[in-house]
């Protein structure tokens, strides 16, 4: 996943949290607006961070008010999954190779 998905995975876990169609999540858009309460808001993050495979630090959260604060902290969450990802598809070194340097 890119930072250009974060827009589509938000307005998917808004309607299934919320139960409604968004229409655009303006940049601008207050969260509260929106009708959607702090356990929503949490809600969608695990949503977000399933879809797009990666892990929001708890102290992230606090800060979340608007549609932009939510991009922006999946935005930089989204590259530190990517090293781990691809540890994950590298090849182990098999034990007998590692004792033979």
């Amino acid at each position: 996943m890119t930072p250009s998905d974060i827009p589509q995975v938000l307005h998917r876990a808004y309607q299934q949290v919320t139960q409604r169609d968004p229409g655009t999540l303006d940049r601008d858009a207050d969260i509260r607006a929106l009708g959607v309460d702090s356990v929503q808001l949490l809600e969608m993050i695990v949503i977000a961070e399933t879809e797009l495979g990666l892990r929001v630090p708890d102290a992230a959260l606090g800060g979340v008010e608007t549609v932009g604060d939510l991009y922006d902290m999946l935005g930089e969450a989204l590259p530190q999954a990517f090293p781990q990802a691809q540890a994950q598809a590298q090849v182990p070194v098999p034990v007998e190779a590692r004792g033979a340097r």
